[in-house]
């Protein structure tokens, strides 16, 4: 067998779900595993992979105290110097923000799921959705006359002789719509609750969390038990979003804290979850990656690459990189296996073991550091069916190019 050149460029994406091939799809392979990369690069934002920090999920107050006060904003206090409290304000969800309201004391108890449609507040218990009067966020009366279309009203997600199942989330868009999610069901209002119409849009797909959503325009992406989806803001176009790409890492997922946002900055959603690694959901370049702002390191792996051919060992004979201008340093190193799927799983545990700052040695055959600009040539000379390049730094950096060269080196046996 001749020798082989390998030309390693950046992922695609993390992707375990596809085949592997000699042949890159789109001149790139996926990578089966890397965390805090993307293909933007944090040191120019060039489309060329690198290291980025992930943004941060936003906090969100439940309630606050409201106090009495001047014009100037300073509180007016009693004679015992005691700031006056009119009462508490709750933060909801609105079209495009979130804002405070105060719903006086005879509301139903606030949760999560609150959110403001219609000027009406609309609080969740169970199954039940309850809304204010319209204007009036105190008022709660719900033996308002049938004619009186901005009465207080409560209504279920279900259609006639049904039982409606827990409401885990509500999503307003502008004055026009509602979505609506159980765990395992999402619906639509359209219009007033009272004047509206309210449509079920799935009996399968539903929602994980409360905050599990988050709105680009008219397009609403939350993340489901089978996975991240998207739908109209008016209930159309309900699909999987990259259902051929979609982490294994994000189906089946039981997190009720997890946060959606979406910034148009990077044109991305940001998936926190509570447990490590959290995702990013790249919408122009329709790709996945992993990160952790806990940590400042990153690592992404390049394969798995055959070395020989089905019933042959390849040796690398040498390795050789390009770091762009103003990186710190990159530590690359090869994980072999006998199949793909071994060498693929040897990378994720060794990035897995450096993350957890024990050993990682056992995964690694070789290994080696490159500096930024054209690196000399290493000759690893390291023999394997299978191979996965691992480059790993603590700081800043991005990718240029890089390659490796193998040669045939024995039938398998």
């Amino acid at each position: 067998m001749p020798r082989k050149t390998i030309q390693l460029r950046w992922p695609a994406g993390v992707n375990r779900r596809g085949p592997v091939v000699d042949t890159p799809a789109g001149n790139a392979w996926p990578s089966p595993w890397a965390h805090n990369v993307r293909l933007e690069d944090d040191l120019t934002s060039r489309l060329r992979g690198g290291s980025f920090i992930g943004q941060d999920a936003s906090t969100v107050d439940v309630s606050r105290y409201v106090y009495l006060v001047t014009e100037n904003g300073d509180n007016i206090v009693t004679e015992n110097g005691d700031p006056i409290v009119l009462g508490p304000q709750y933060g909801v969800a609105t079209g495009h923000d979130r804002v405070w309201v105060a719903p006086g004391t005879g509301a139903p108890a606030s949760g999560t799921a609150d959110c403001l449609y219609r000027d009406r507040l609309f609080r969740v218990s169970d199954n039940i959705i309850m809304c204010s009067r319209q204007g009036d966020y105190t008022d709660w009366d719900y033996g308002g006359e049938l004619e009186d279309t901005g009465r207080a009203m409560v209504f279920q997600l279900s259609e006639a002789t049904e039982v409606g199942g827990d409401v885990i989330a509500l999503v307003p868009h502008k004055d026009a719509y509602l979505l609506c999610f159980t765990e395992n069901e999402t619906w639509i209002l359209s219009g007033d609750p009272t004047t509206g119409t309210l449509r079920n849009v799935s009996r399968e797909v539903g929602i994980i969390a409360p905050r599990a959503w988050c709105k680009n325009h008219d397009t609403v992406y939350f993340l489901s038990a089978r996975g991240l989806y998207s739908v109209g803001a008016d209930g159309g176009g309900l699909k999987p979003v990259s259902e051929d790409k979609i982490p294994e890492d994000l189906v089946d997922l039981d997190d009720s804290d997890c946060v959606l946002e979406y910034f148009h900055d990077d044109r991305c959603v940001y998936i926190h979850l509570t447990i490590s690694p959290s995702w990013l959901y790249d919408t122009a370049r329709d790709a996945f990656w992993t990160f952790d702002n806990t940590t400042h390191n990153s690592h992404v792996l390049f394969g798995p690459f055959p070395l020989g051919n089905q019933d042959a060992y390849g040796r690398i004979l040498n390795i050789q990189g390009n770091i762009a201008a103003d990186s710190d340093d990159v530590t690359w190193a090869l994980v072999t296996g006998a199949t793909a799927e071994e060498a693929a799983d040897n990378g994720r545990l060794a990035i897995e073991a450096a993350l957890a700052g024990t050993s990682y040695s056992t995964y690694v055959a070789a290994t080696g550091s490159w500096v930024a600009g054209r690196n000399h040539m290493a000759y690893p000379r390291t023999m394997a069916l299978w191979c996965c390049v691992w480059l790993s730094c603590a700081g800043d950096w991005a990718f240029e190019t890089a390659s490796l060269t193998a040669t045939a080196s024995g039938d398998w046996r």
